[in-house]
Parts: structure tokens; C-alpha cells; sequence
């Protein structure tokens, strides 16, 4: 399922213009959380998907 998730969004990175990648870290009591996003400009609009 994974591999098939990172095909997705590298296809659809393939597709972005001004392609970015964040990891989105939280330090705190429980320990680092760590929430990948990668966004960019598909057709003139701003999409960015986080999981």
C-alpha cells in the first residue's frame, strides 16, 4: 500500500510546478511527532496533501 501511495505523489509531484516537501515536526512531552506534507501548483491551484 505504501508503494503504491509514493507512486501517486511522485507522479503527481511530476505534474507540480514549485514542488515543496515539509515534515512538519512537534516536539513535546510524548516525544517527536512527524507529519509529512508535500504541496505544490497543480493547473494554477495550490494543493498539498499531509498524512
Amino acid at each position: 500500500m505504501k508503494k503504491i501511495t509514493l507512486l501517486i505523489a511522485f507522479l503527481g509531484m511530476a505534474a507540480c510546478e514549485n514542488p515543496q516537501l515539509g515534515i512538519g515536526a512537534t516536539f513535546g512531552s510524548g516525544g517527536v511527532s512527524v507529519t509529512p506534507s508535500v504541496s505544490g501548483n497543480v493547473g494554477g491551484a495550490r494543493v498539498e496533501v499531509s498524512g
